[in-house]
């Protein structure tokens, strides 16, 4: 009996054993799989936290890439001549490119080069090709990098690789490209027709020395008048460069002569105008603007350039060297040469080098804005001329203009 107990005992104590070591079992695998959860929990979070990193180092970047491109955005300072932009093409710019424009208007070449000599803000100014010298000299410029104006292709060849637009730091013709010419305009001939019963074949400057014409006739109370003589002349203008003394007395007797044929060097667009409206000039210098004009007013009024060559002008686009925001300076320029845009600039009344502008804008009269390829070949340019050489041909023409 004692023995029977014995082993009932045992067995007793073999089944707790096993149960127990199944319930051992159990709980590791029941810690085992929780264990597992919580490494796939971990997993999980390291692959979350793997996407916020990637997610914090992509937002980072898009910071930057939002940084880089507020800096392209933000503001442009521009420095504009009046009319060249209309509320319409501001709007379109602001709008595509998220860029501001804090617009300056443009009282005269001076101030624009006043403005930057004395460390003033501007990333775009418009100064006319004449006077591109002395921002050059001064350091001014920014040299232009042409592959990010891929809408220059737009700009009529005749217009391209001018002397004055380039620089090599000591003189203008060659290096680098500083300016893009965009408004443009002529100085040429306006005749009455009904007035004038010559022909207008290749009629040039000489008209406004016919003595048939006497005191029917004026030109511009300027230095222009000068030039004029110049050319007829055939003395280079460049001849000022070497010796302005001695070549402004070579051609005296010749703007003496045009001082007594005129009825008055007329000062403004409005006094000429008048004059021609009044018939009071049958035939005088005029600017293009003016003559077309004229021309859409009354048919009898023609506006020729001279067979020497018309007085050419262009006001650029140019990013000066302490521009702040040079990437979007580049893109409001290339934004102005579109066809599209230049369109809208051309009907409020400007010439542009952007071929296409015309023939894509709704003006009337479109002939009238049109040049031949070849007119504007023979365009003669006002040359960069050096302050002492201004002060002495404005010495002179006032002294022969006010006698």
């Amino acid at each position: 009996m004692k023995k029977s107990f014995i082993l009932f005992l045992s067995l007793i104590f073999t089944i707790i054993f096993i149960f127990s070591g199944f319930g051992c079992k159990a709980a590791s695998v029941s810690q085992a799989d929780t264990s597992s959860a919580e490494d796939r929990s971990e997993t999980s979070a390291g692959i979350d936290q793997s996407t916020t990193s990637a997610d914090s180092e992509s937002s980072t970047a898009g910071e930057s890439e939002k940084q880089q491109e507020d800096a392209v955005s933000g503001i442009l300072d521009i420095n504009v001549w009046e009319g060249y932009l209309p509320e319409k093409v501001i709007k379109m710019f602001e709008e595509e490119t998220g860029i501001k424009l804090n617009i300056t208007l443009a009282a005269d070449n001076g101030t624009m080069i006043t403005l930057l000599e004395g460390g003033g803000k501007a990333d775009i100014i418009m100064p006319t090709q004449n006077q591109v010298n002395r921002l050059y000299e001064q350091k001014l410029a920014s040299a232009l990098d042409l592959d990010k104006i891929p809408n220059l292709k737009n700009v009529g060849e005749s217009f391209k690789n001018q002397q004055w637009s380039m620089w090599d730091g000591s003189k203008m013709g060659s290096g680098d490209t500083y300016v893009i010419p965009y408004v443009f305009g002529t100085s040429g001939i306006v005749v009455n027709t009904e007035k004038y019963a010559g022909s207008l074949d290749n009629a040039g400057w000489e008209i406004l020395f016919d003595k048939e014409l006497k005191g029917r006739v004026s030109t511009r109370n300027s230095a222009e008048s000068i030039m004029i003589c110049l050319d007829l002349g055939k003395i280079p203008r460049t001849d000022l460069l070497d010796d302005a003394e001695s070549t402004l007395e070579k051609i005296k007797p010749r703007v003496l002569e045009l001082k007594d044929n005129v009825l008055k060097f007329y000062g403004t667009g409005a006094e000429i105008m008048d004059l021609l409206k009044n018939e009071e000039v049958w035939v005088s210098h005029m600017w293009d603007g003016g003559g077309r004009n004229l021309m859409i007013s009354d048919p009898k009024f023609k506006y020729i350039l001279p067979s020497t060559g018309g007085l050419g002008w262009t006001d650029t686009f140019m990013i000066p060297e302490s521009s702040q925001n040079k990437e979007g300076a580049y893109r409001f320029i290339d934004f102005m040469l579109r066809e599209d845009i230049a369109a809208l600039i051309t009907e409020e009344g400007n010439m542009t080098t952007v071929t296409g502008a015309i023939e894509k804008s709704n003006i009337e009269n479109k002939e009238f804005f049109a040049y031949s390829g070849k007119q504007i070949d023979e365009l003669v340019w006002q040359l960069n001329f050096p302050q002492d050489v201004i002060d002495a041909y404005t010495v002179f023409w006032e002294e022969i203009s006010l006698s």
